[in-house]
């Protein structure tokens, strides 16, 4: 296992070559406690050095990767373990729950006594900041389609996913406001058999509400992260749903 000043040393290497006198330097260290470590990290082929300063190799640049998404993954599970072990993550893709690392410094968002609305609250303050929206809701909020619509009008490219069942309440009892979204350019909605989440993604931060493992949905708390990787992720996800879903058509 490598120490943490070993790891420190291949972090701060990631970022650019150093002699010996910048890493004693960096981390306030006498040569004598320092050099034992650089030649650990020599004789493991992680780090060479190149004309009088140490560089990572190929193989300490992957481990430096590895060790970053470790760490990453250390934060979420830290930040957010409760959460993630009594929620049902069976919607989300294997392949996603194995790079759940990449959602970052992500939060829990809960909804209070003092704030009960904070959950909705982080995701609505954001939305006008988006370049791009997608969406993937199997609940129907009465605040939704006026929500959406507005976000429309403002020209932000806004994708909707929903469930059949949604589909149908929202064409039966939102008509005009069904209509005035597909009638915008920027605009799409699909329908899906089924979903068990709820997303928002967009170009600054990703928010996930799922249900909890005894089958009710959990509205008072939601994942949230702004993290680049986190909106790629969640963009991920979203086109896994996409897949799967077909198209709606004004009429």
């Amino acid at each position: 296992m490598l120490s943490d000043i070993r790891k420190g040393i291949l972090y701060i290497l990631a970022e650019r070559p150093m002699s010996l006198a910048e890493i004693r330097t960096h981390f306030d260290v006498t040569s004598a406690s320092i050099i034992p470590r650089i030649k650990d990290l020599v004789k493991a082929d992680l780090i060479s050095k190149d004309d009088g300063k140490y560089v990572l190799t190929t193989t300490g640049t992957i481990l430096v990767k590895k060790l970053e998404a470790m760490d990453d993954l250390e934060k979420v599970i830290v930040n957010t373990g409760e959460f993630l072990n009594t929620h049902d993550l069976s919607p989300i893709p294997a392949r996603l729950i194995d790079r759940i690392d990449e959602l970052g410094d992500c939060k829990v968002i809960r909804n209070t006594m003092e704030h009960i609305t904070a959950a909705h609250d982080q995701i609505y303050d954001n939305l006008p900041k988006a370049k791009k929206i997608m969406g993937i809701a199997p609940v129907l909020d009465p605040q939704y389609p006026k929500i959406y619509v507005g976000l429309a009008s403002m020209k932000i490219p806004v994708s909707i996913i929903i469930p059949e069942n949604i589909y149908k309440k929202v064409e039966k009892e939102y008509s005009v406001f069904l209509h005035e979204f597909l009638s915008r350019e920027n605009t799409k909605m699909y329908v899906i058999d089924s979903v068990r989440l709820v997303l928002v993604t967009t170009d600054n931060f990703t928010s996930i509400y799922l249900y909890n493992k005894n089958g009710t949905f959990d509205s008072m708390s939601s994942l949230f992260s702004s993290d680049l990787s986190a909106t790629k992720w969640g963009a991920e996800l979203f086109d896994s749903y996409l897949q799967k879903a077909r198209e709606i058509k004004i009429k």
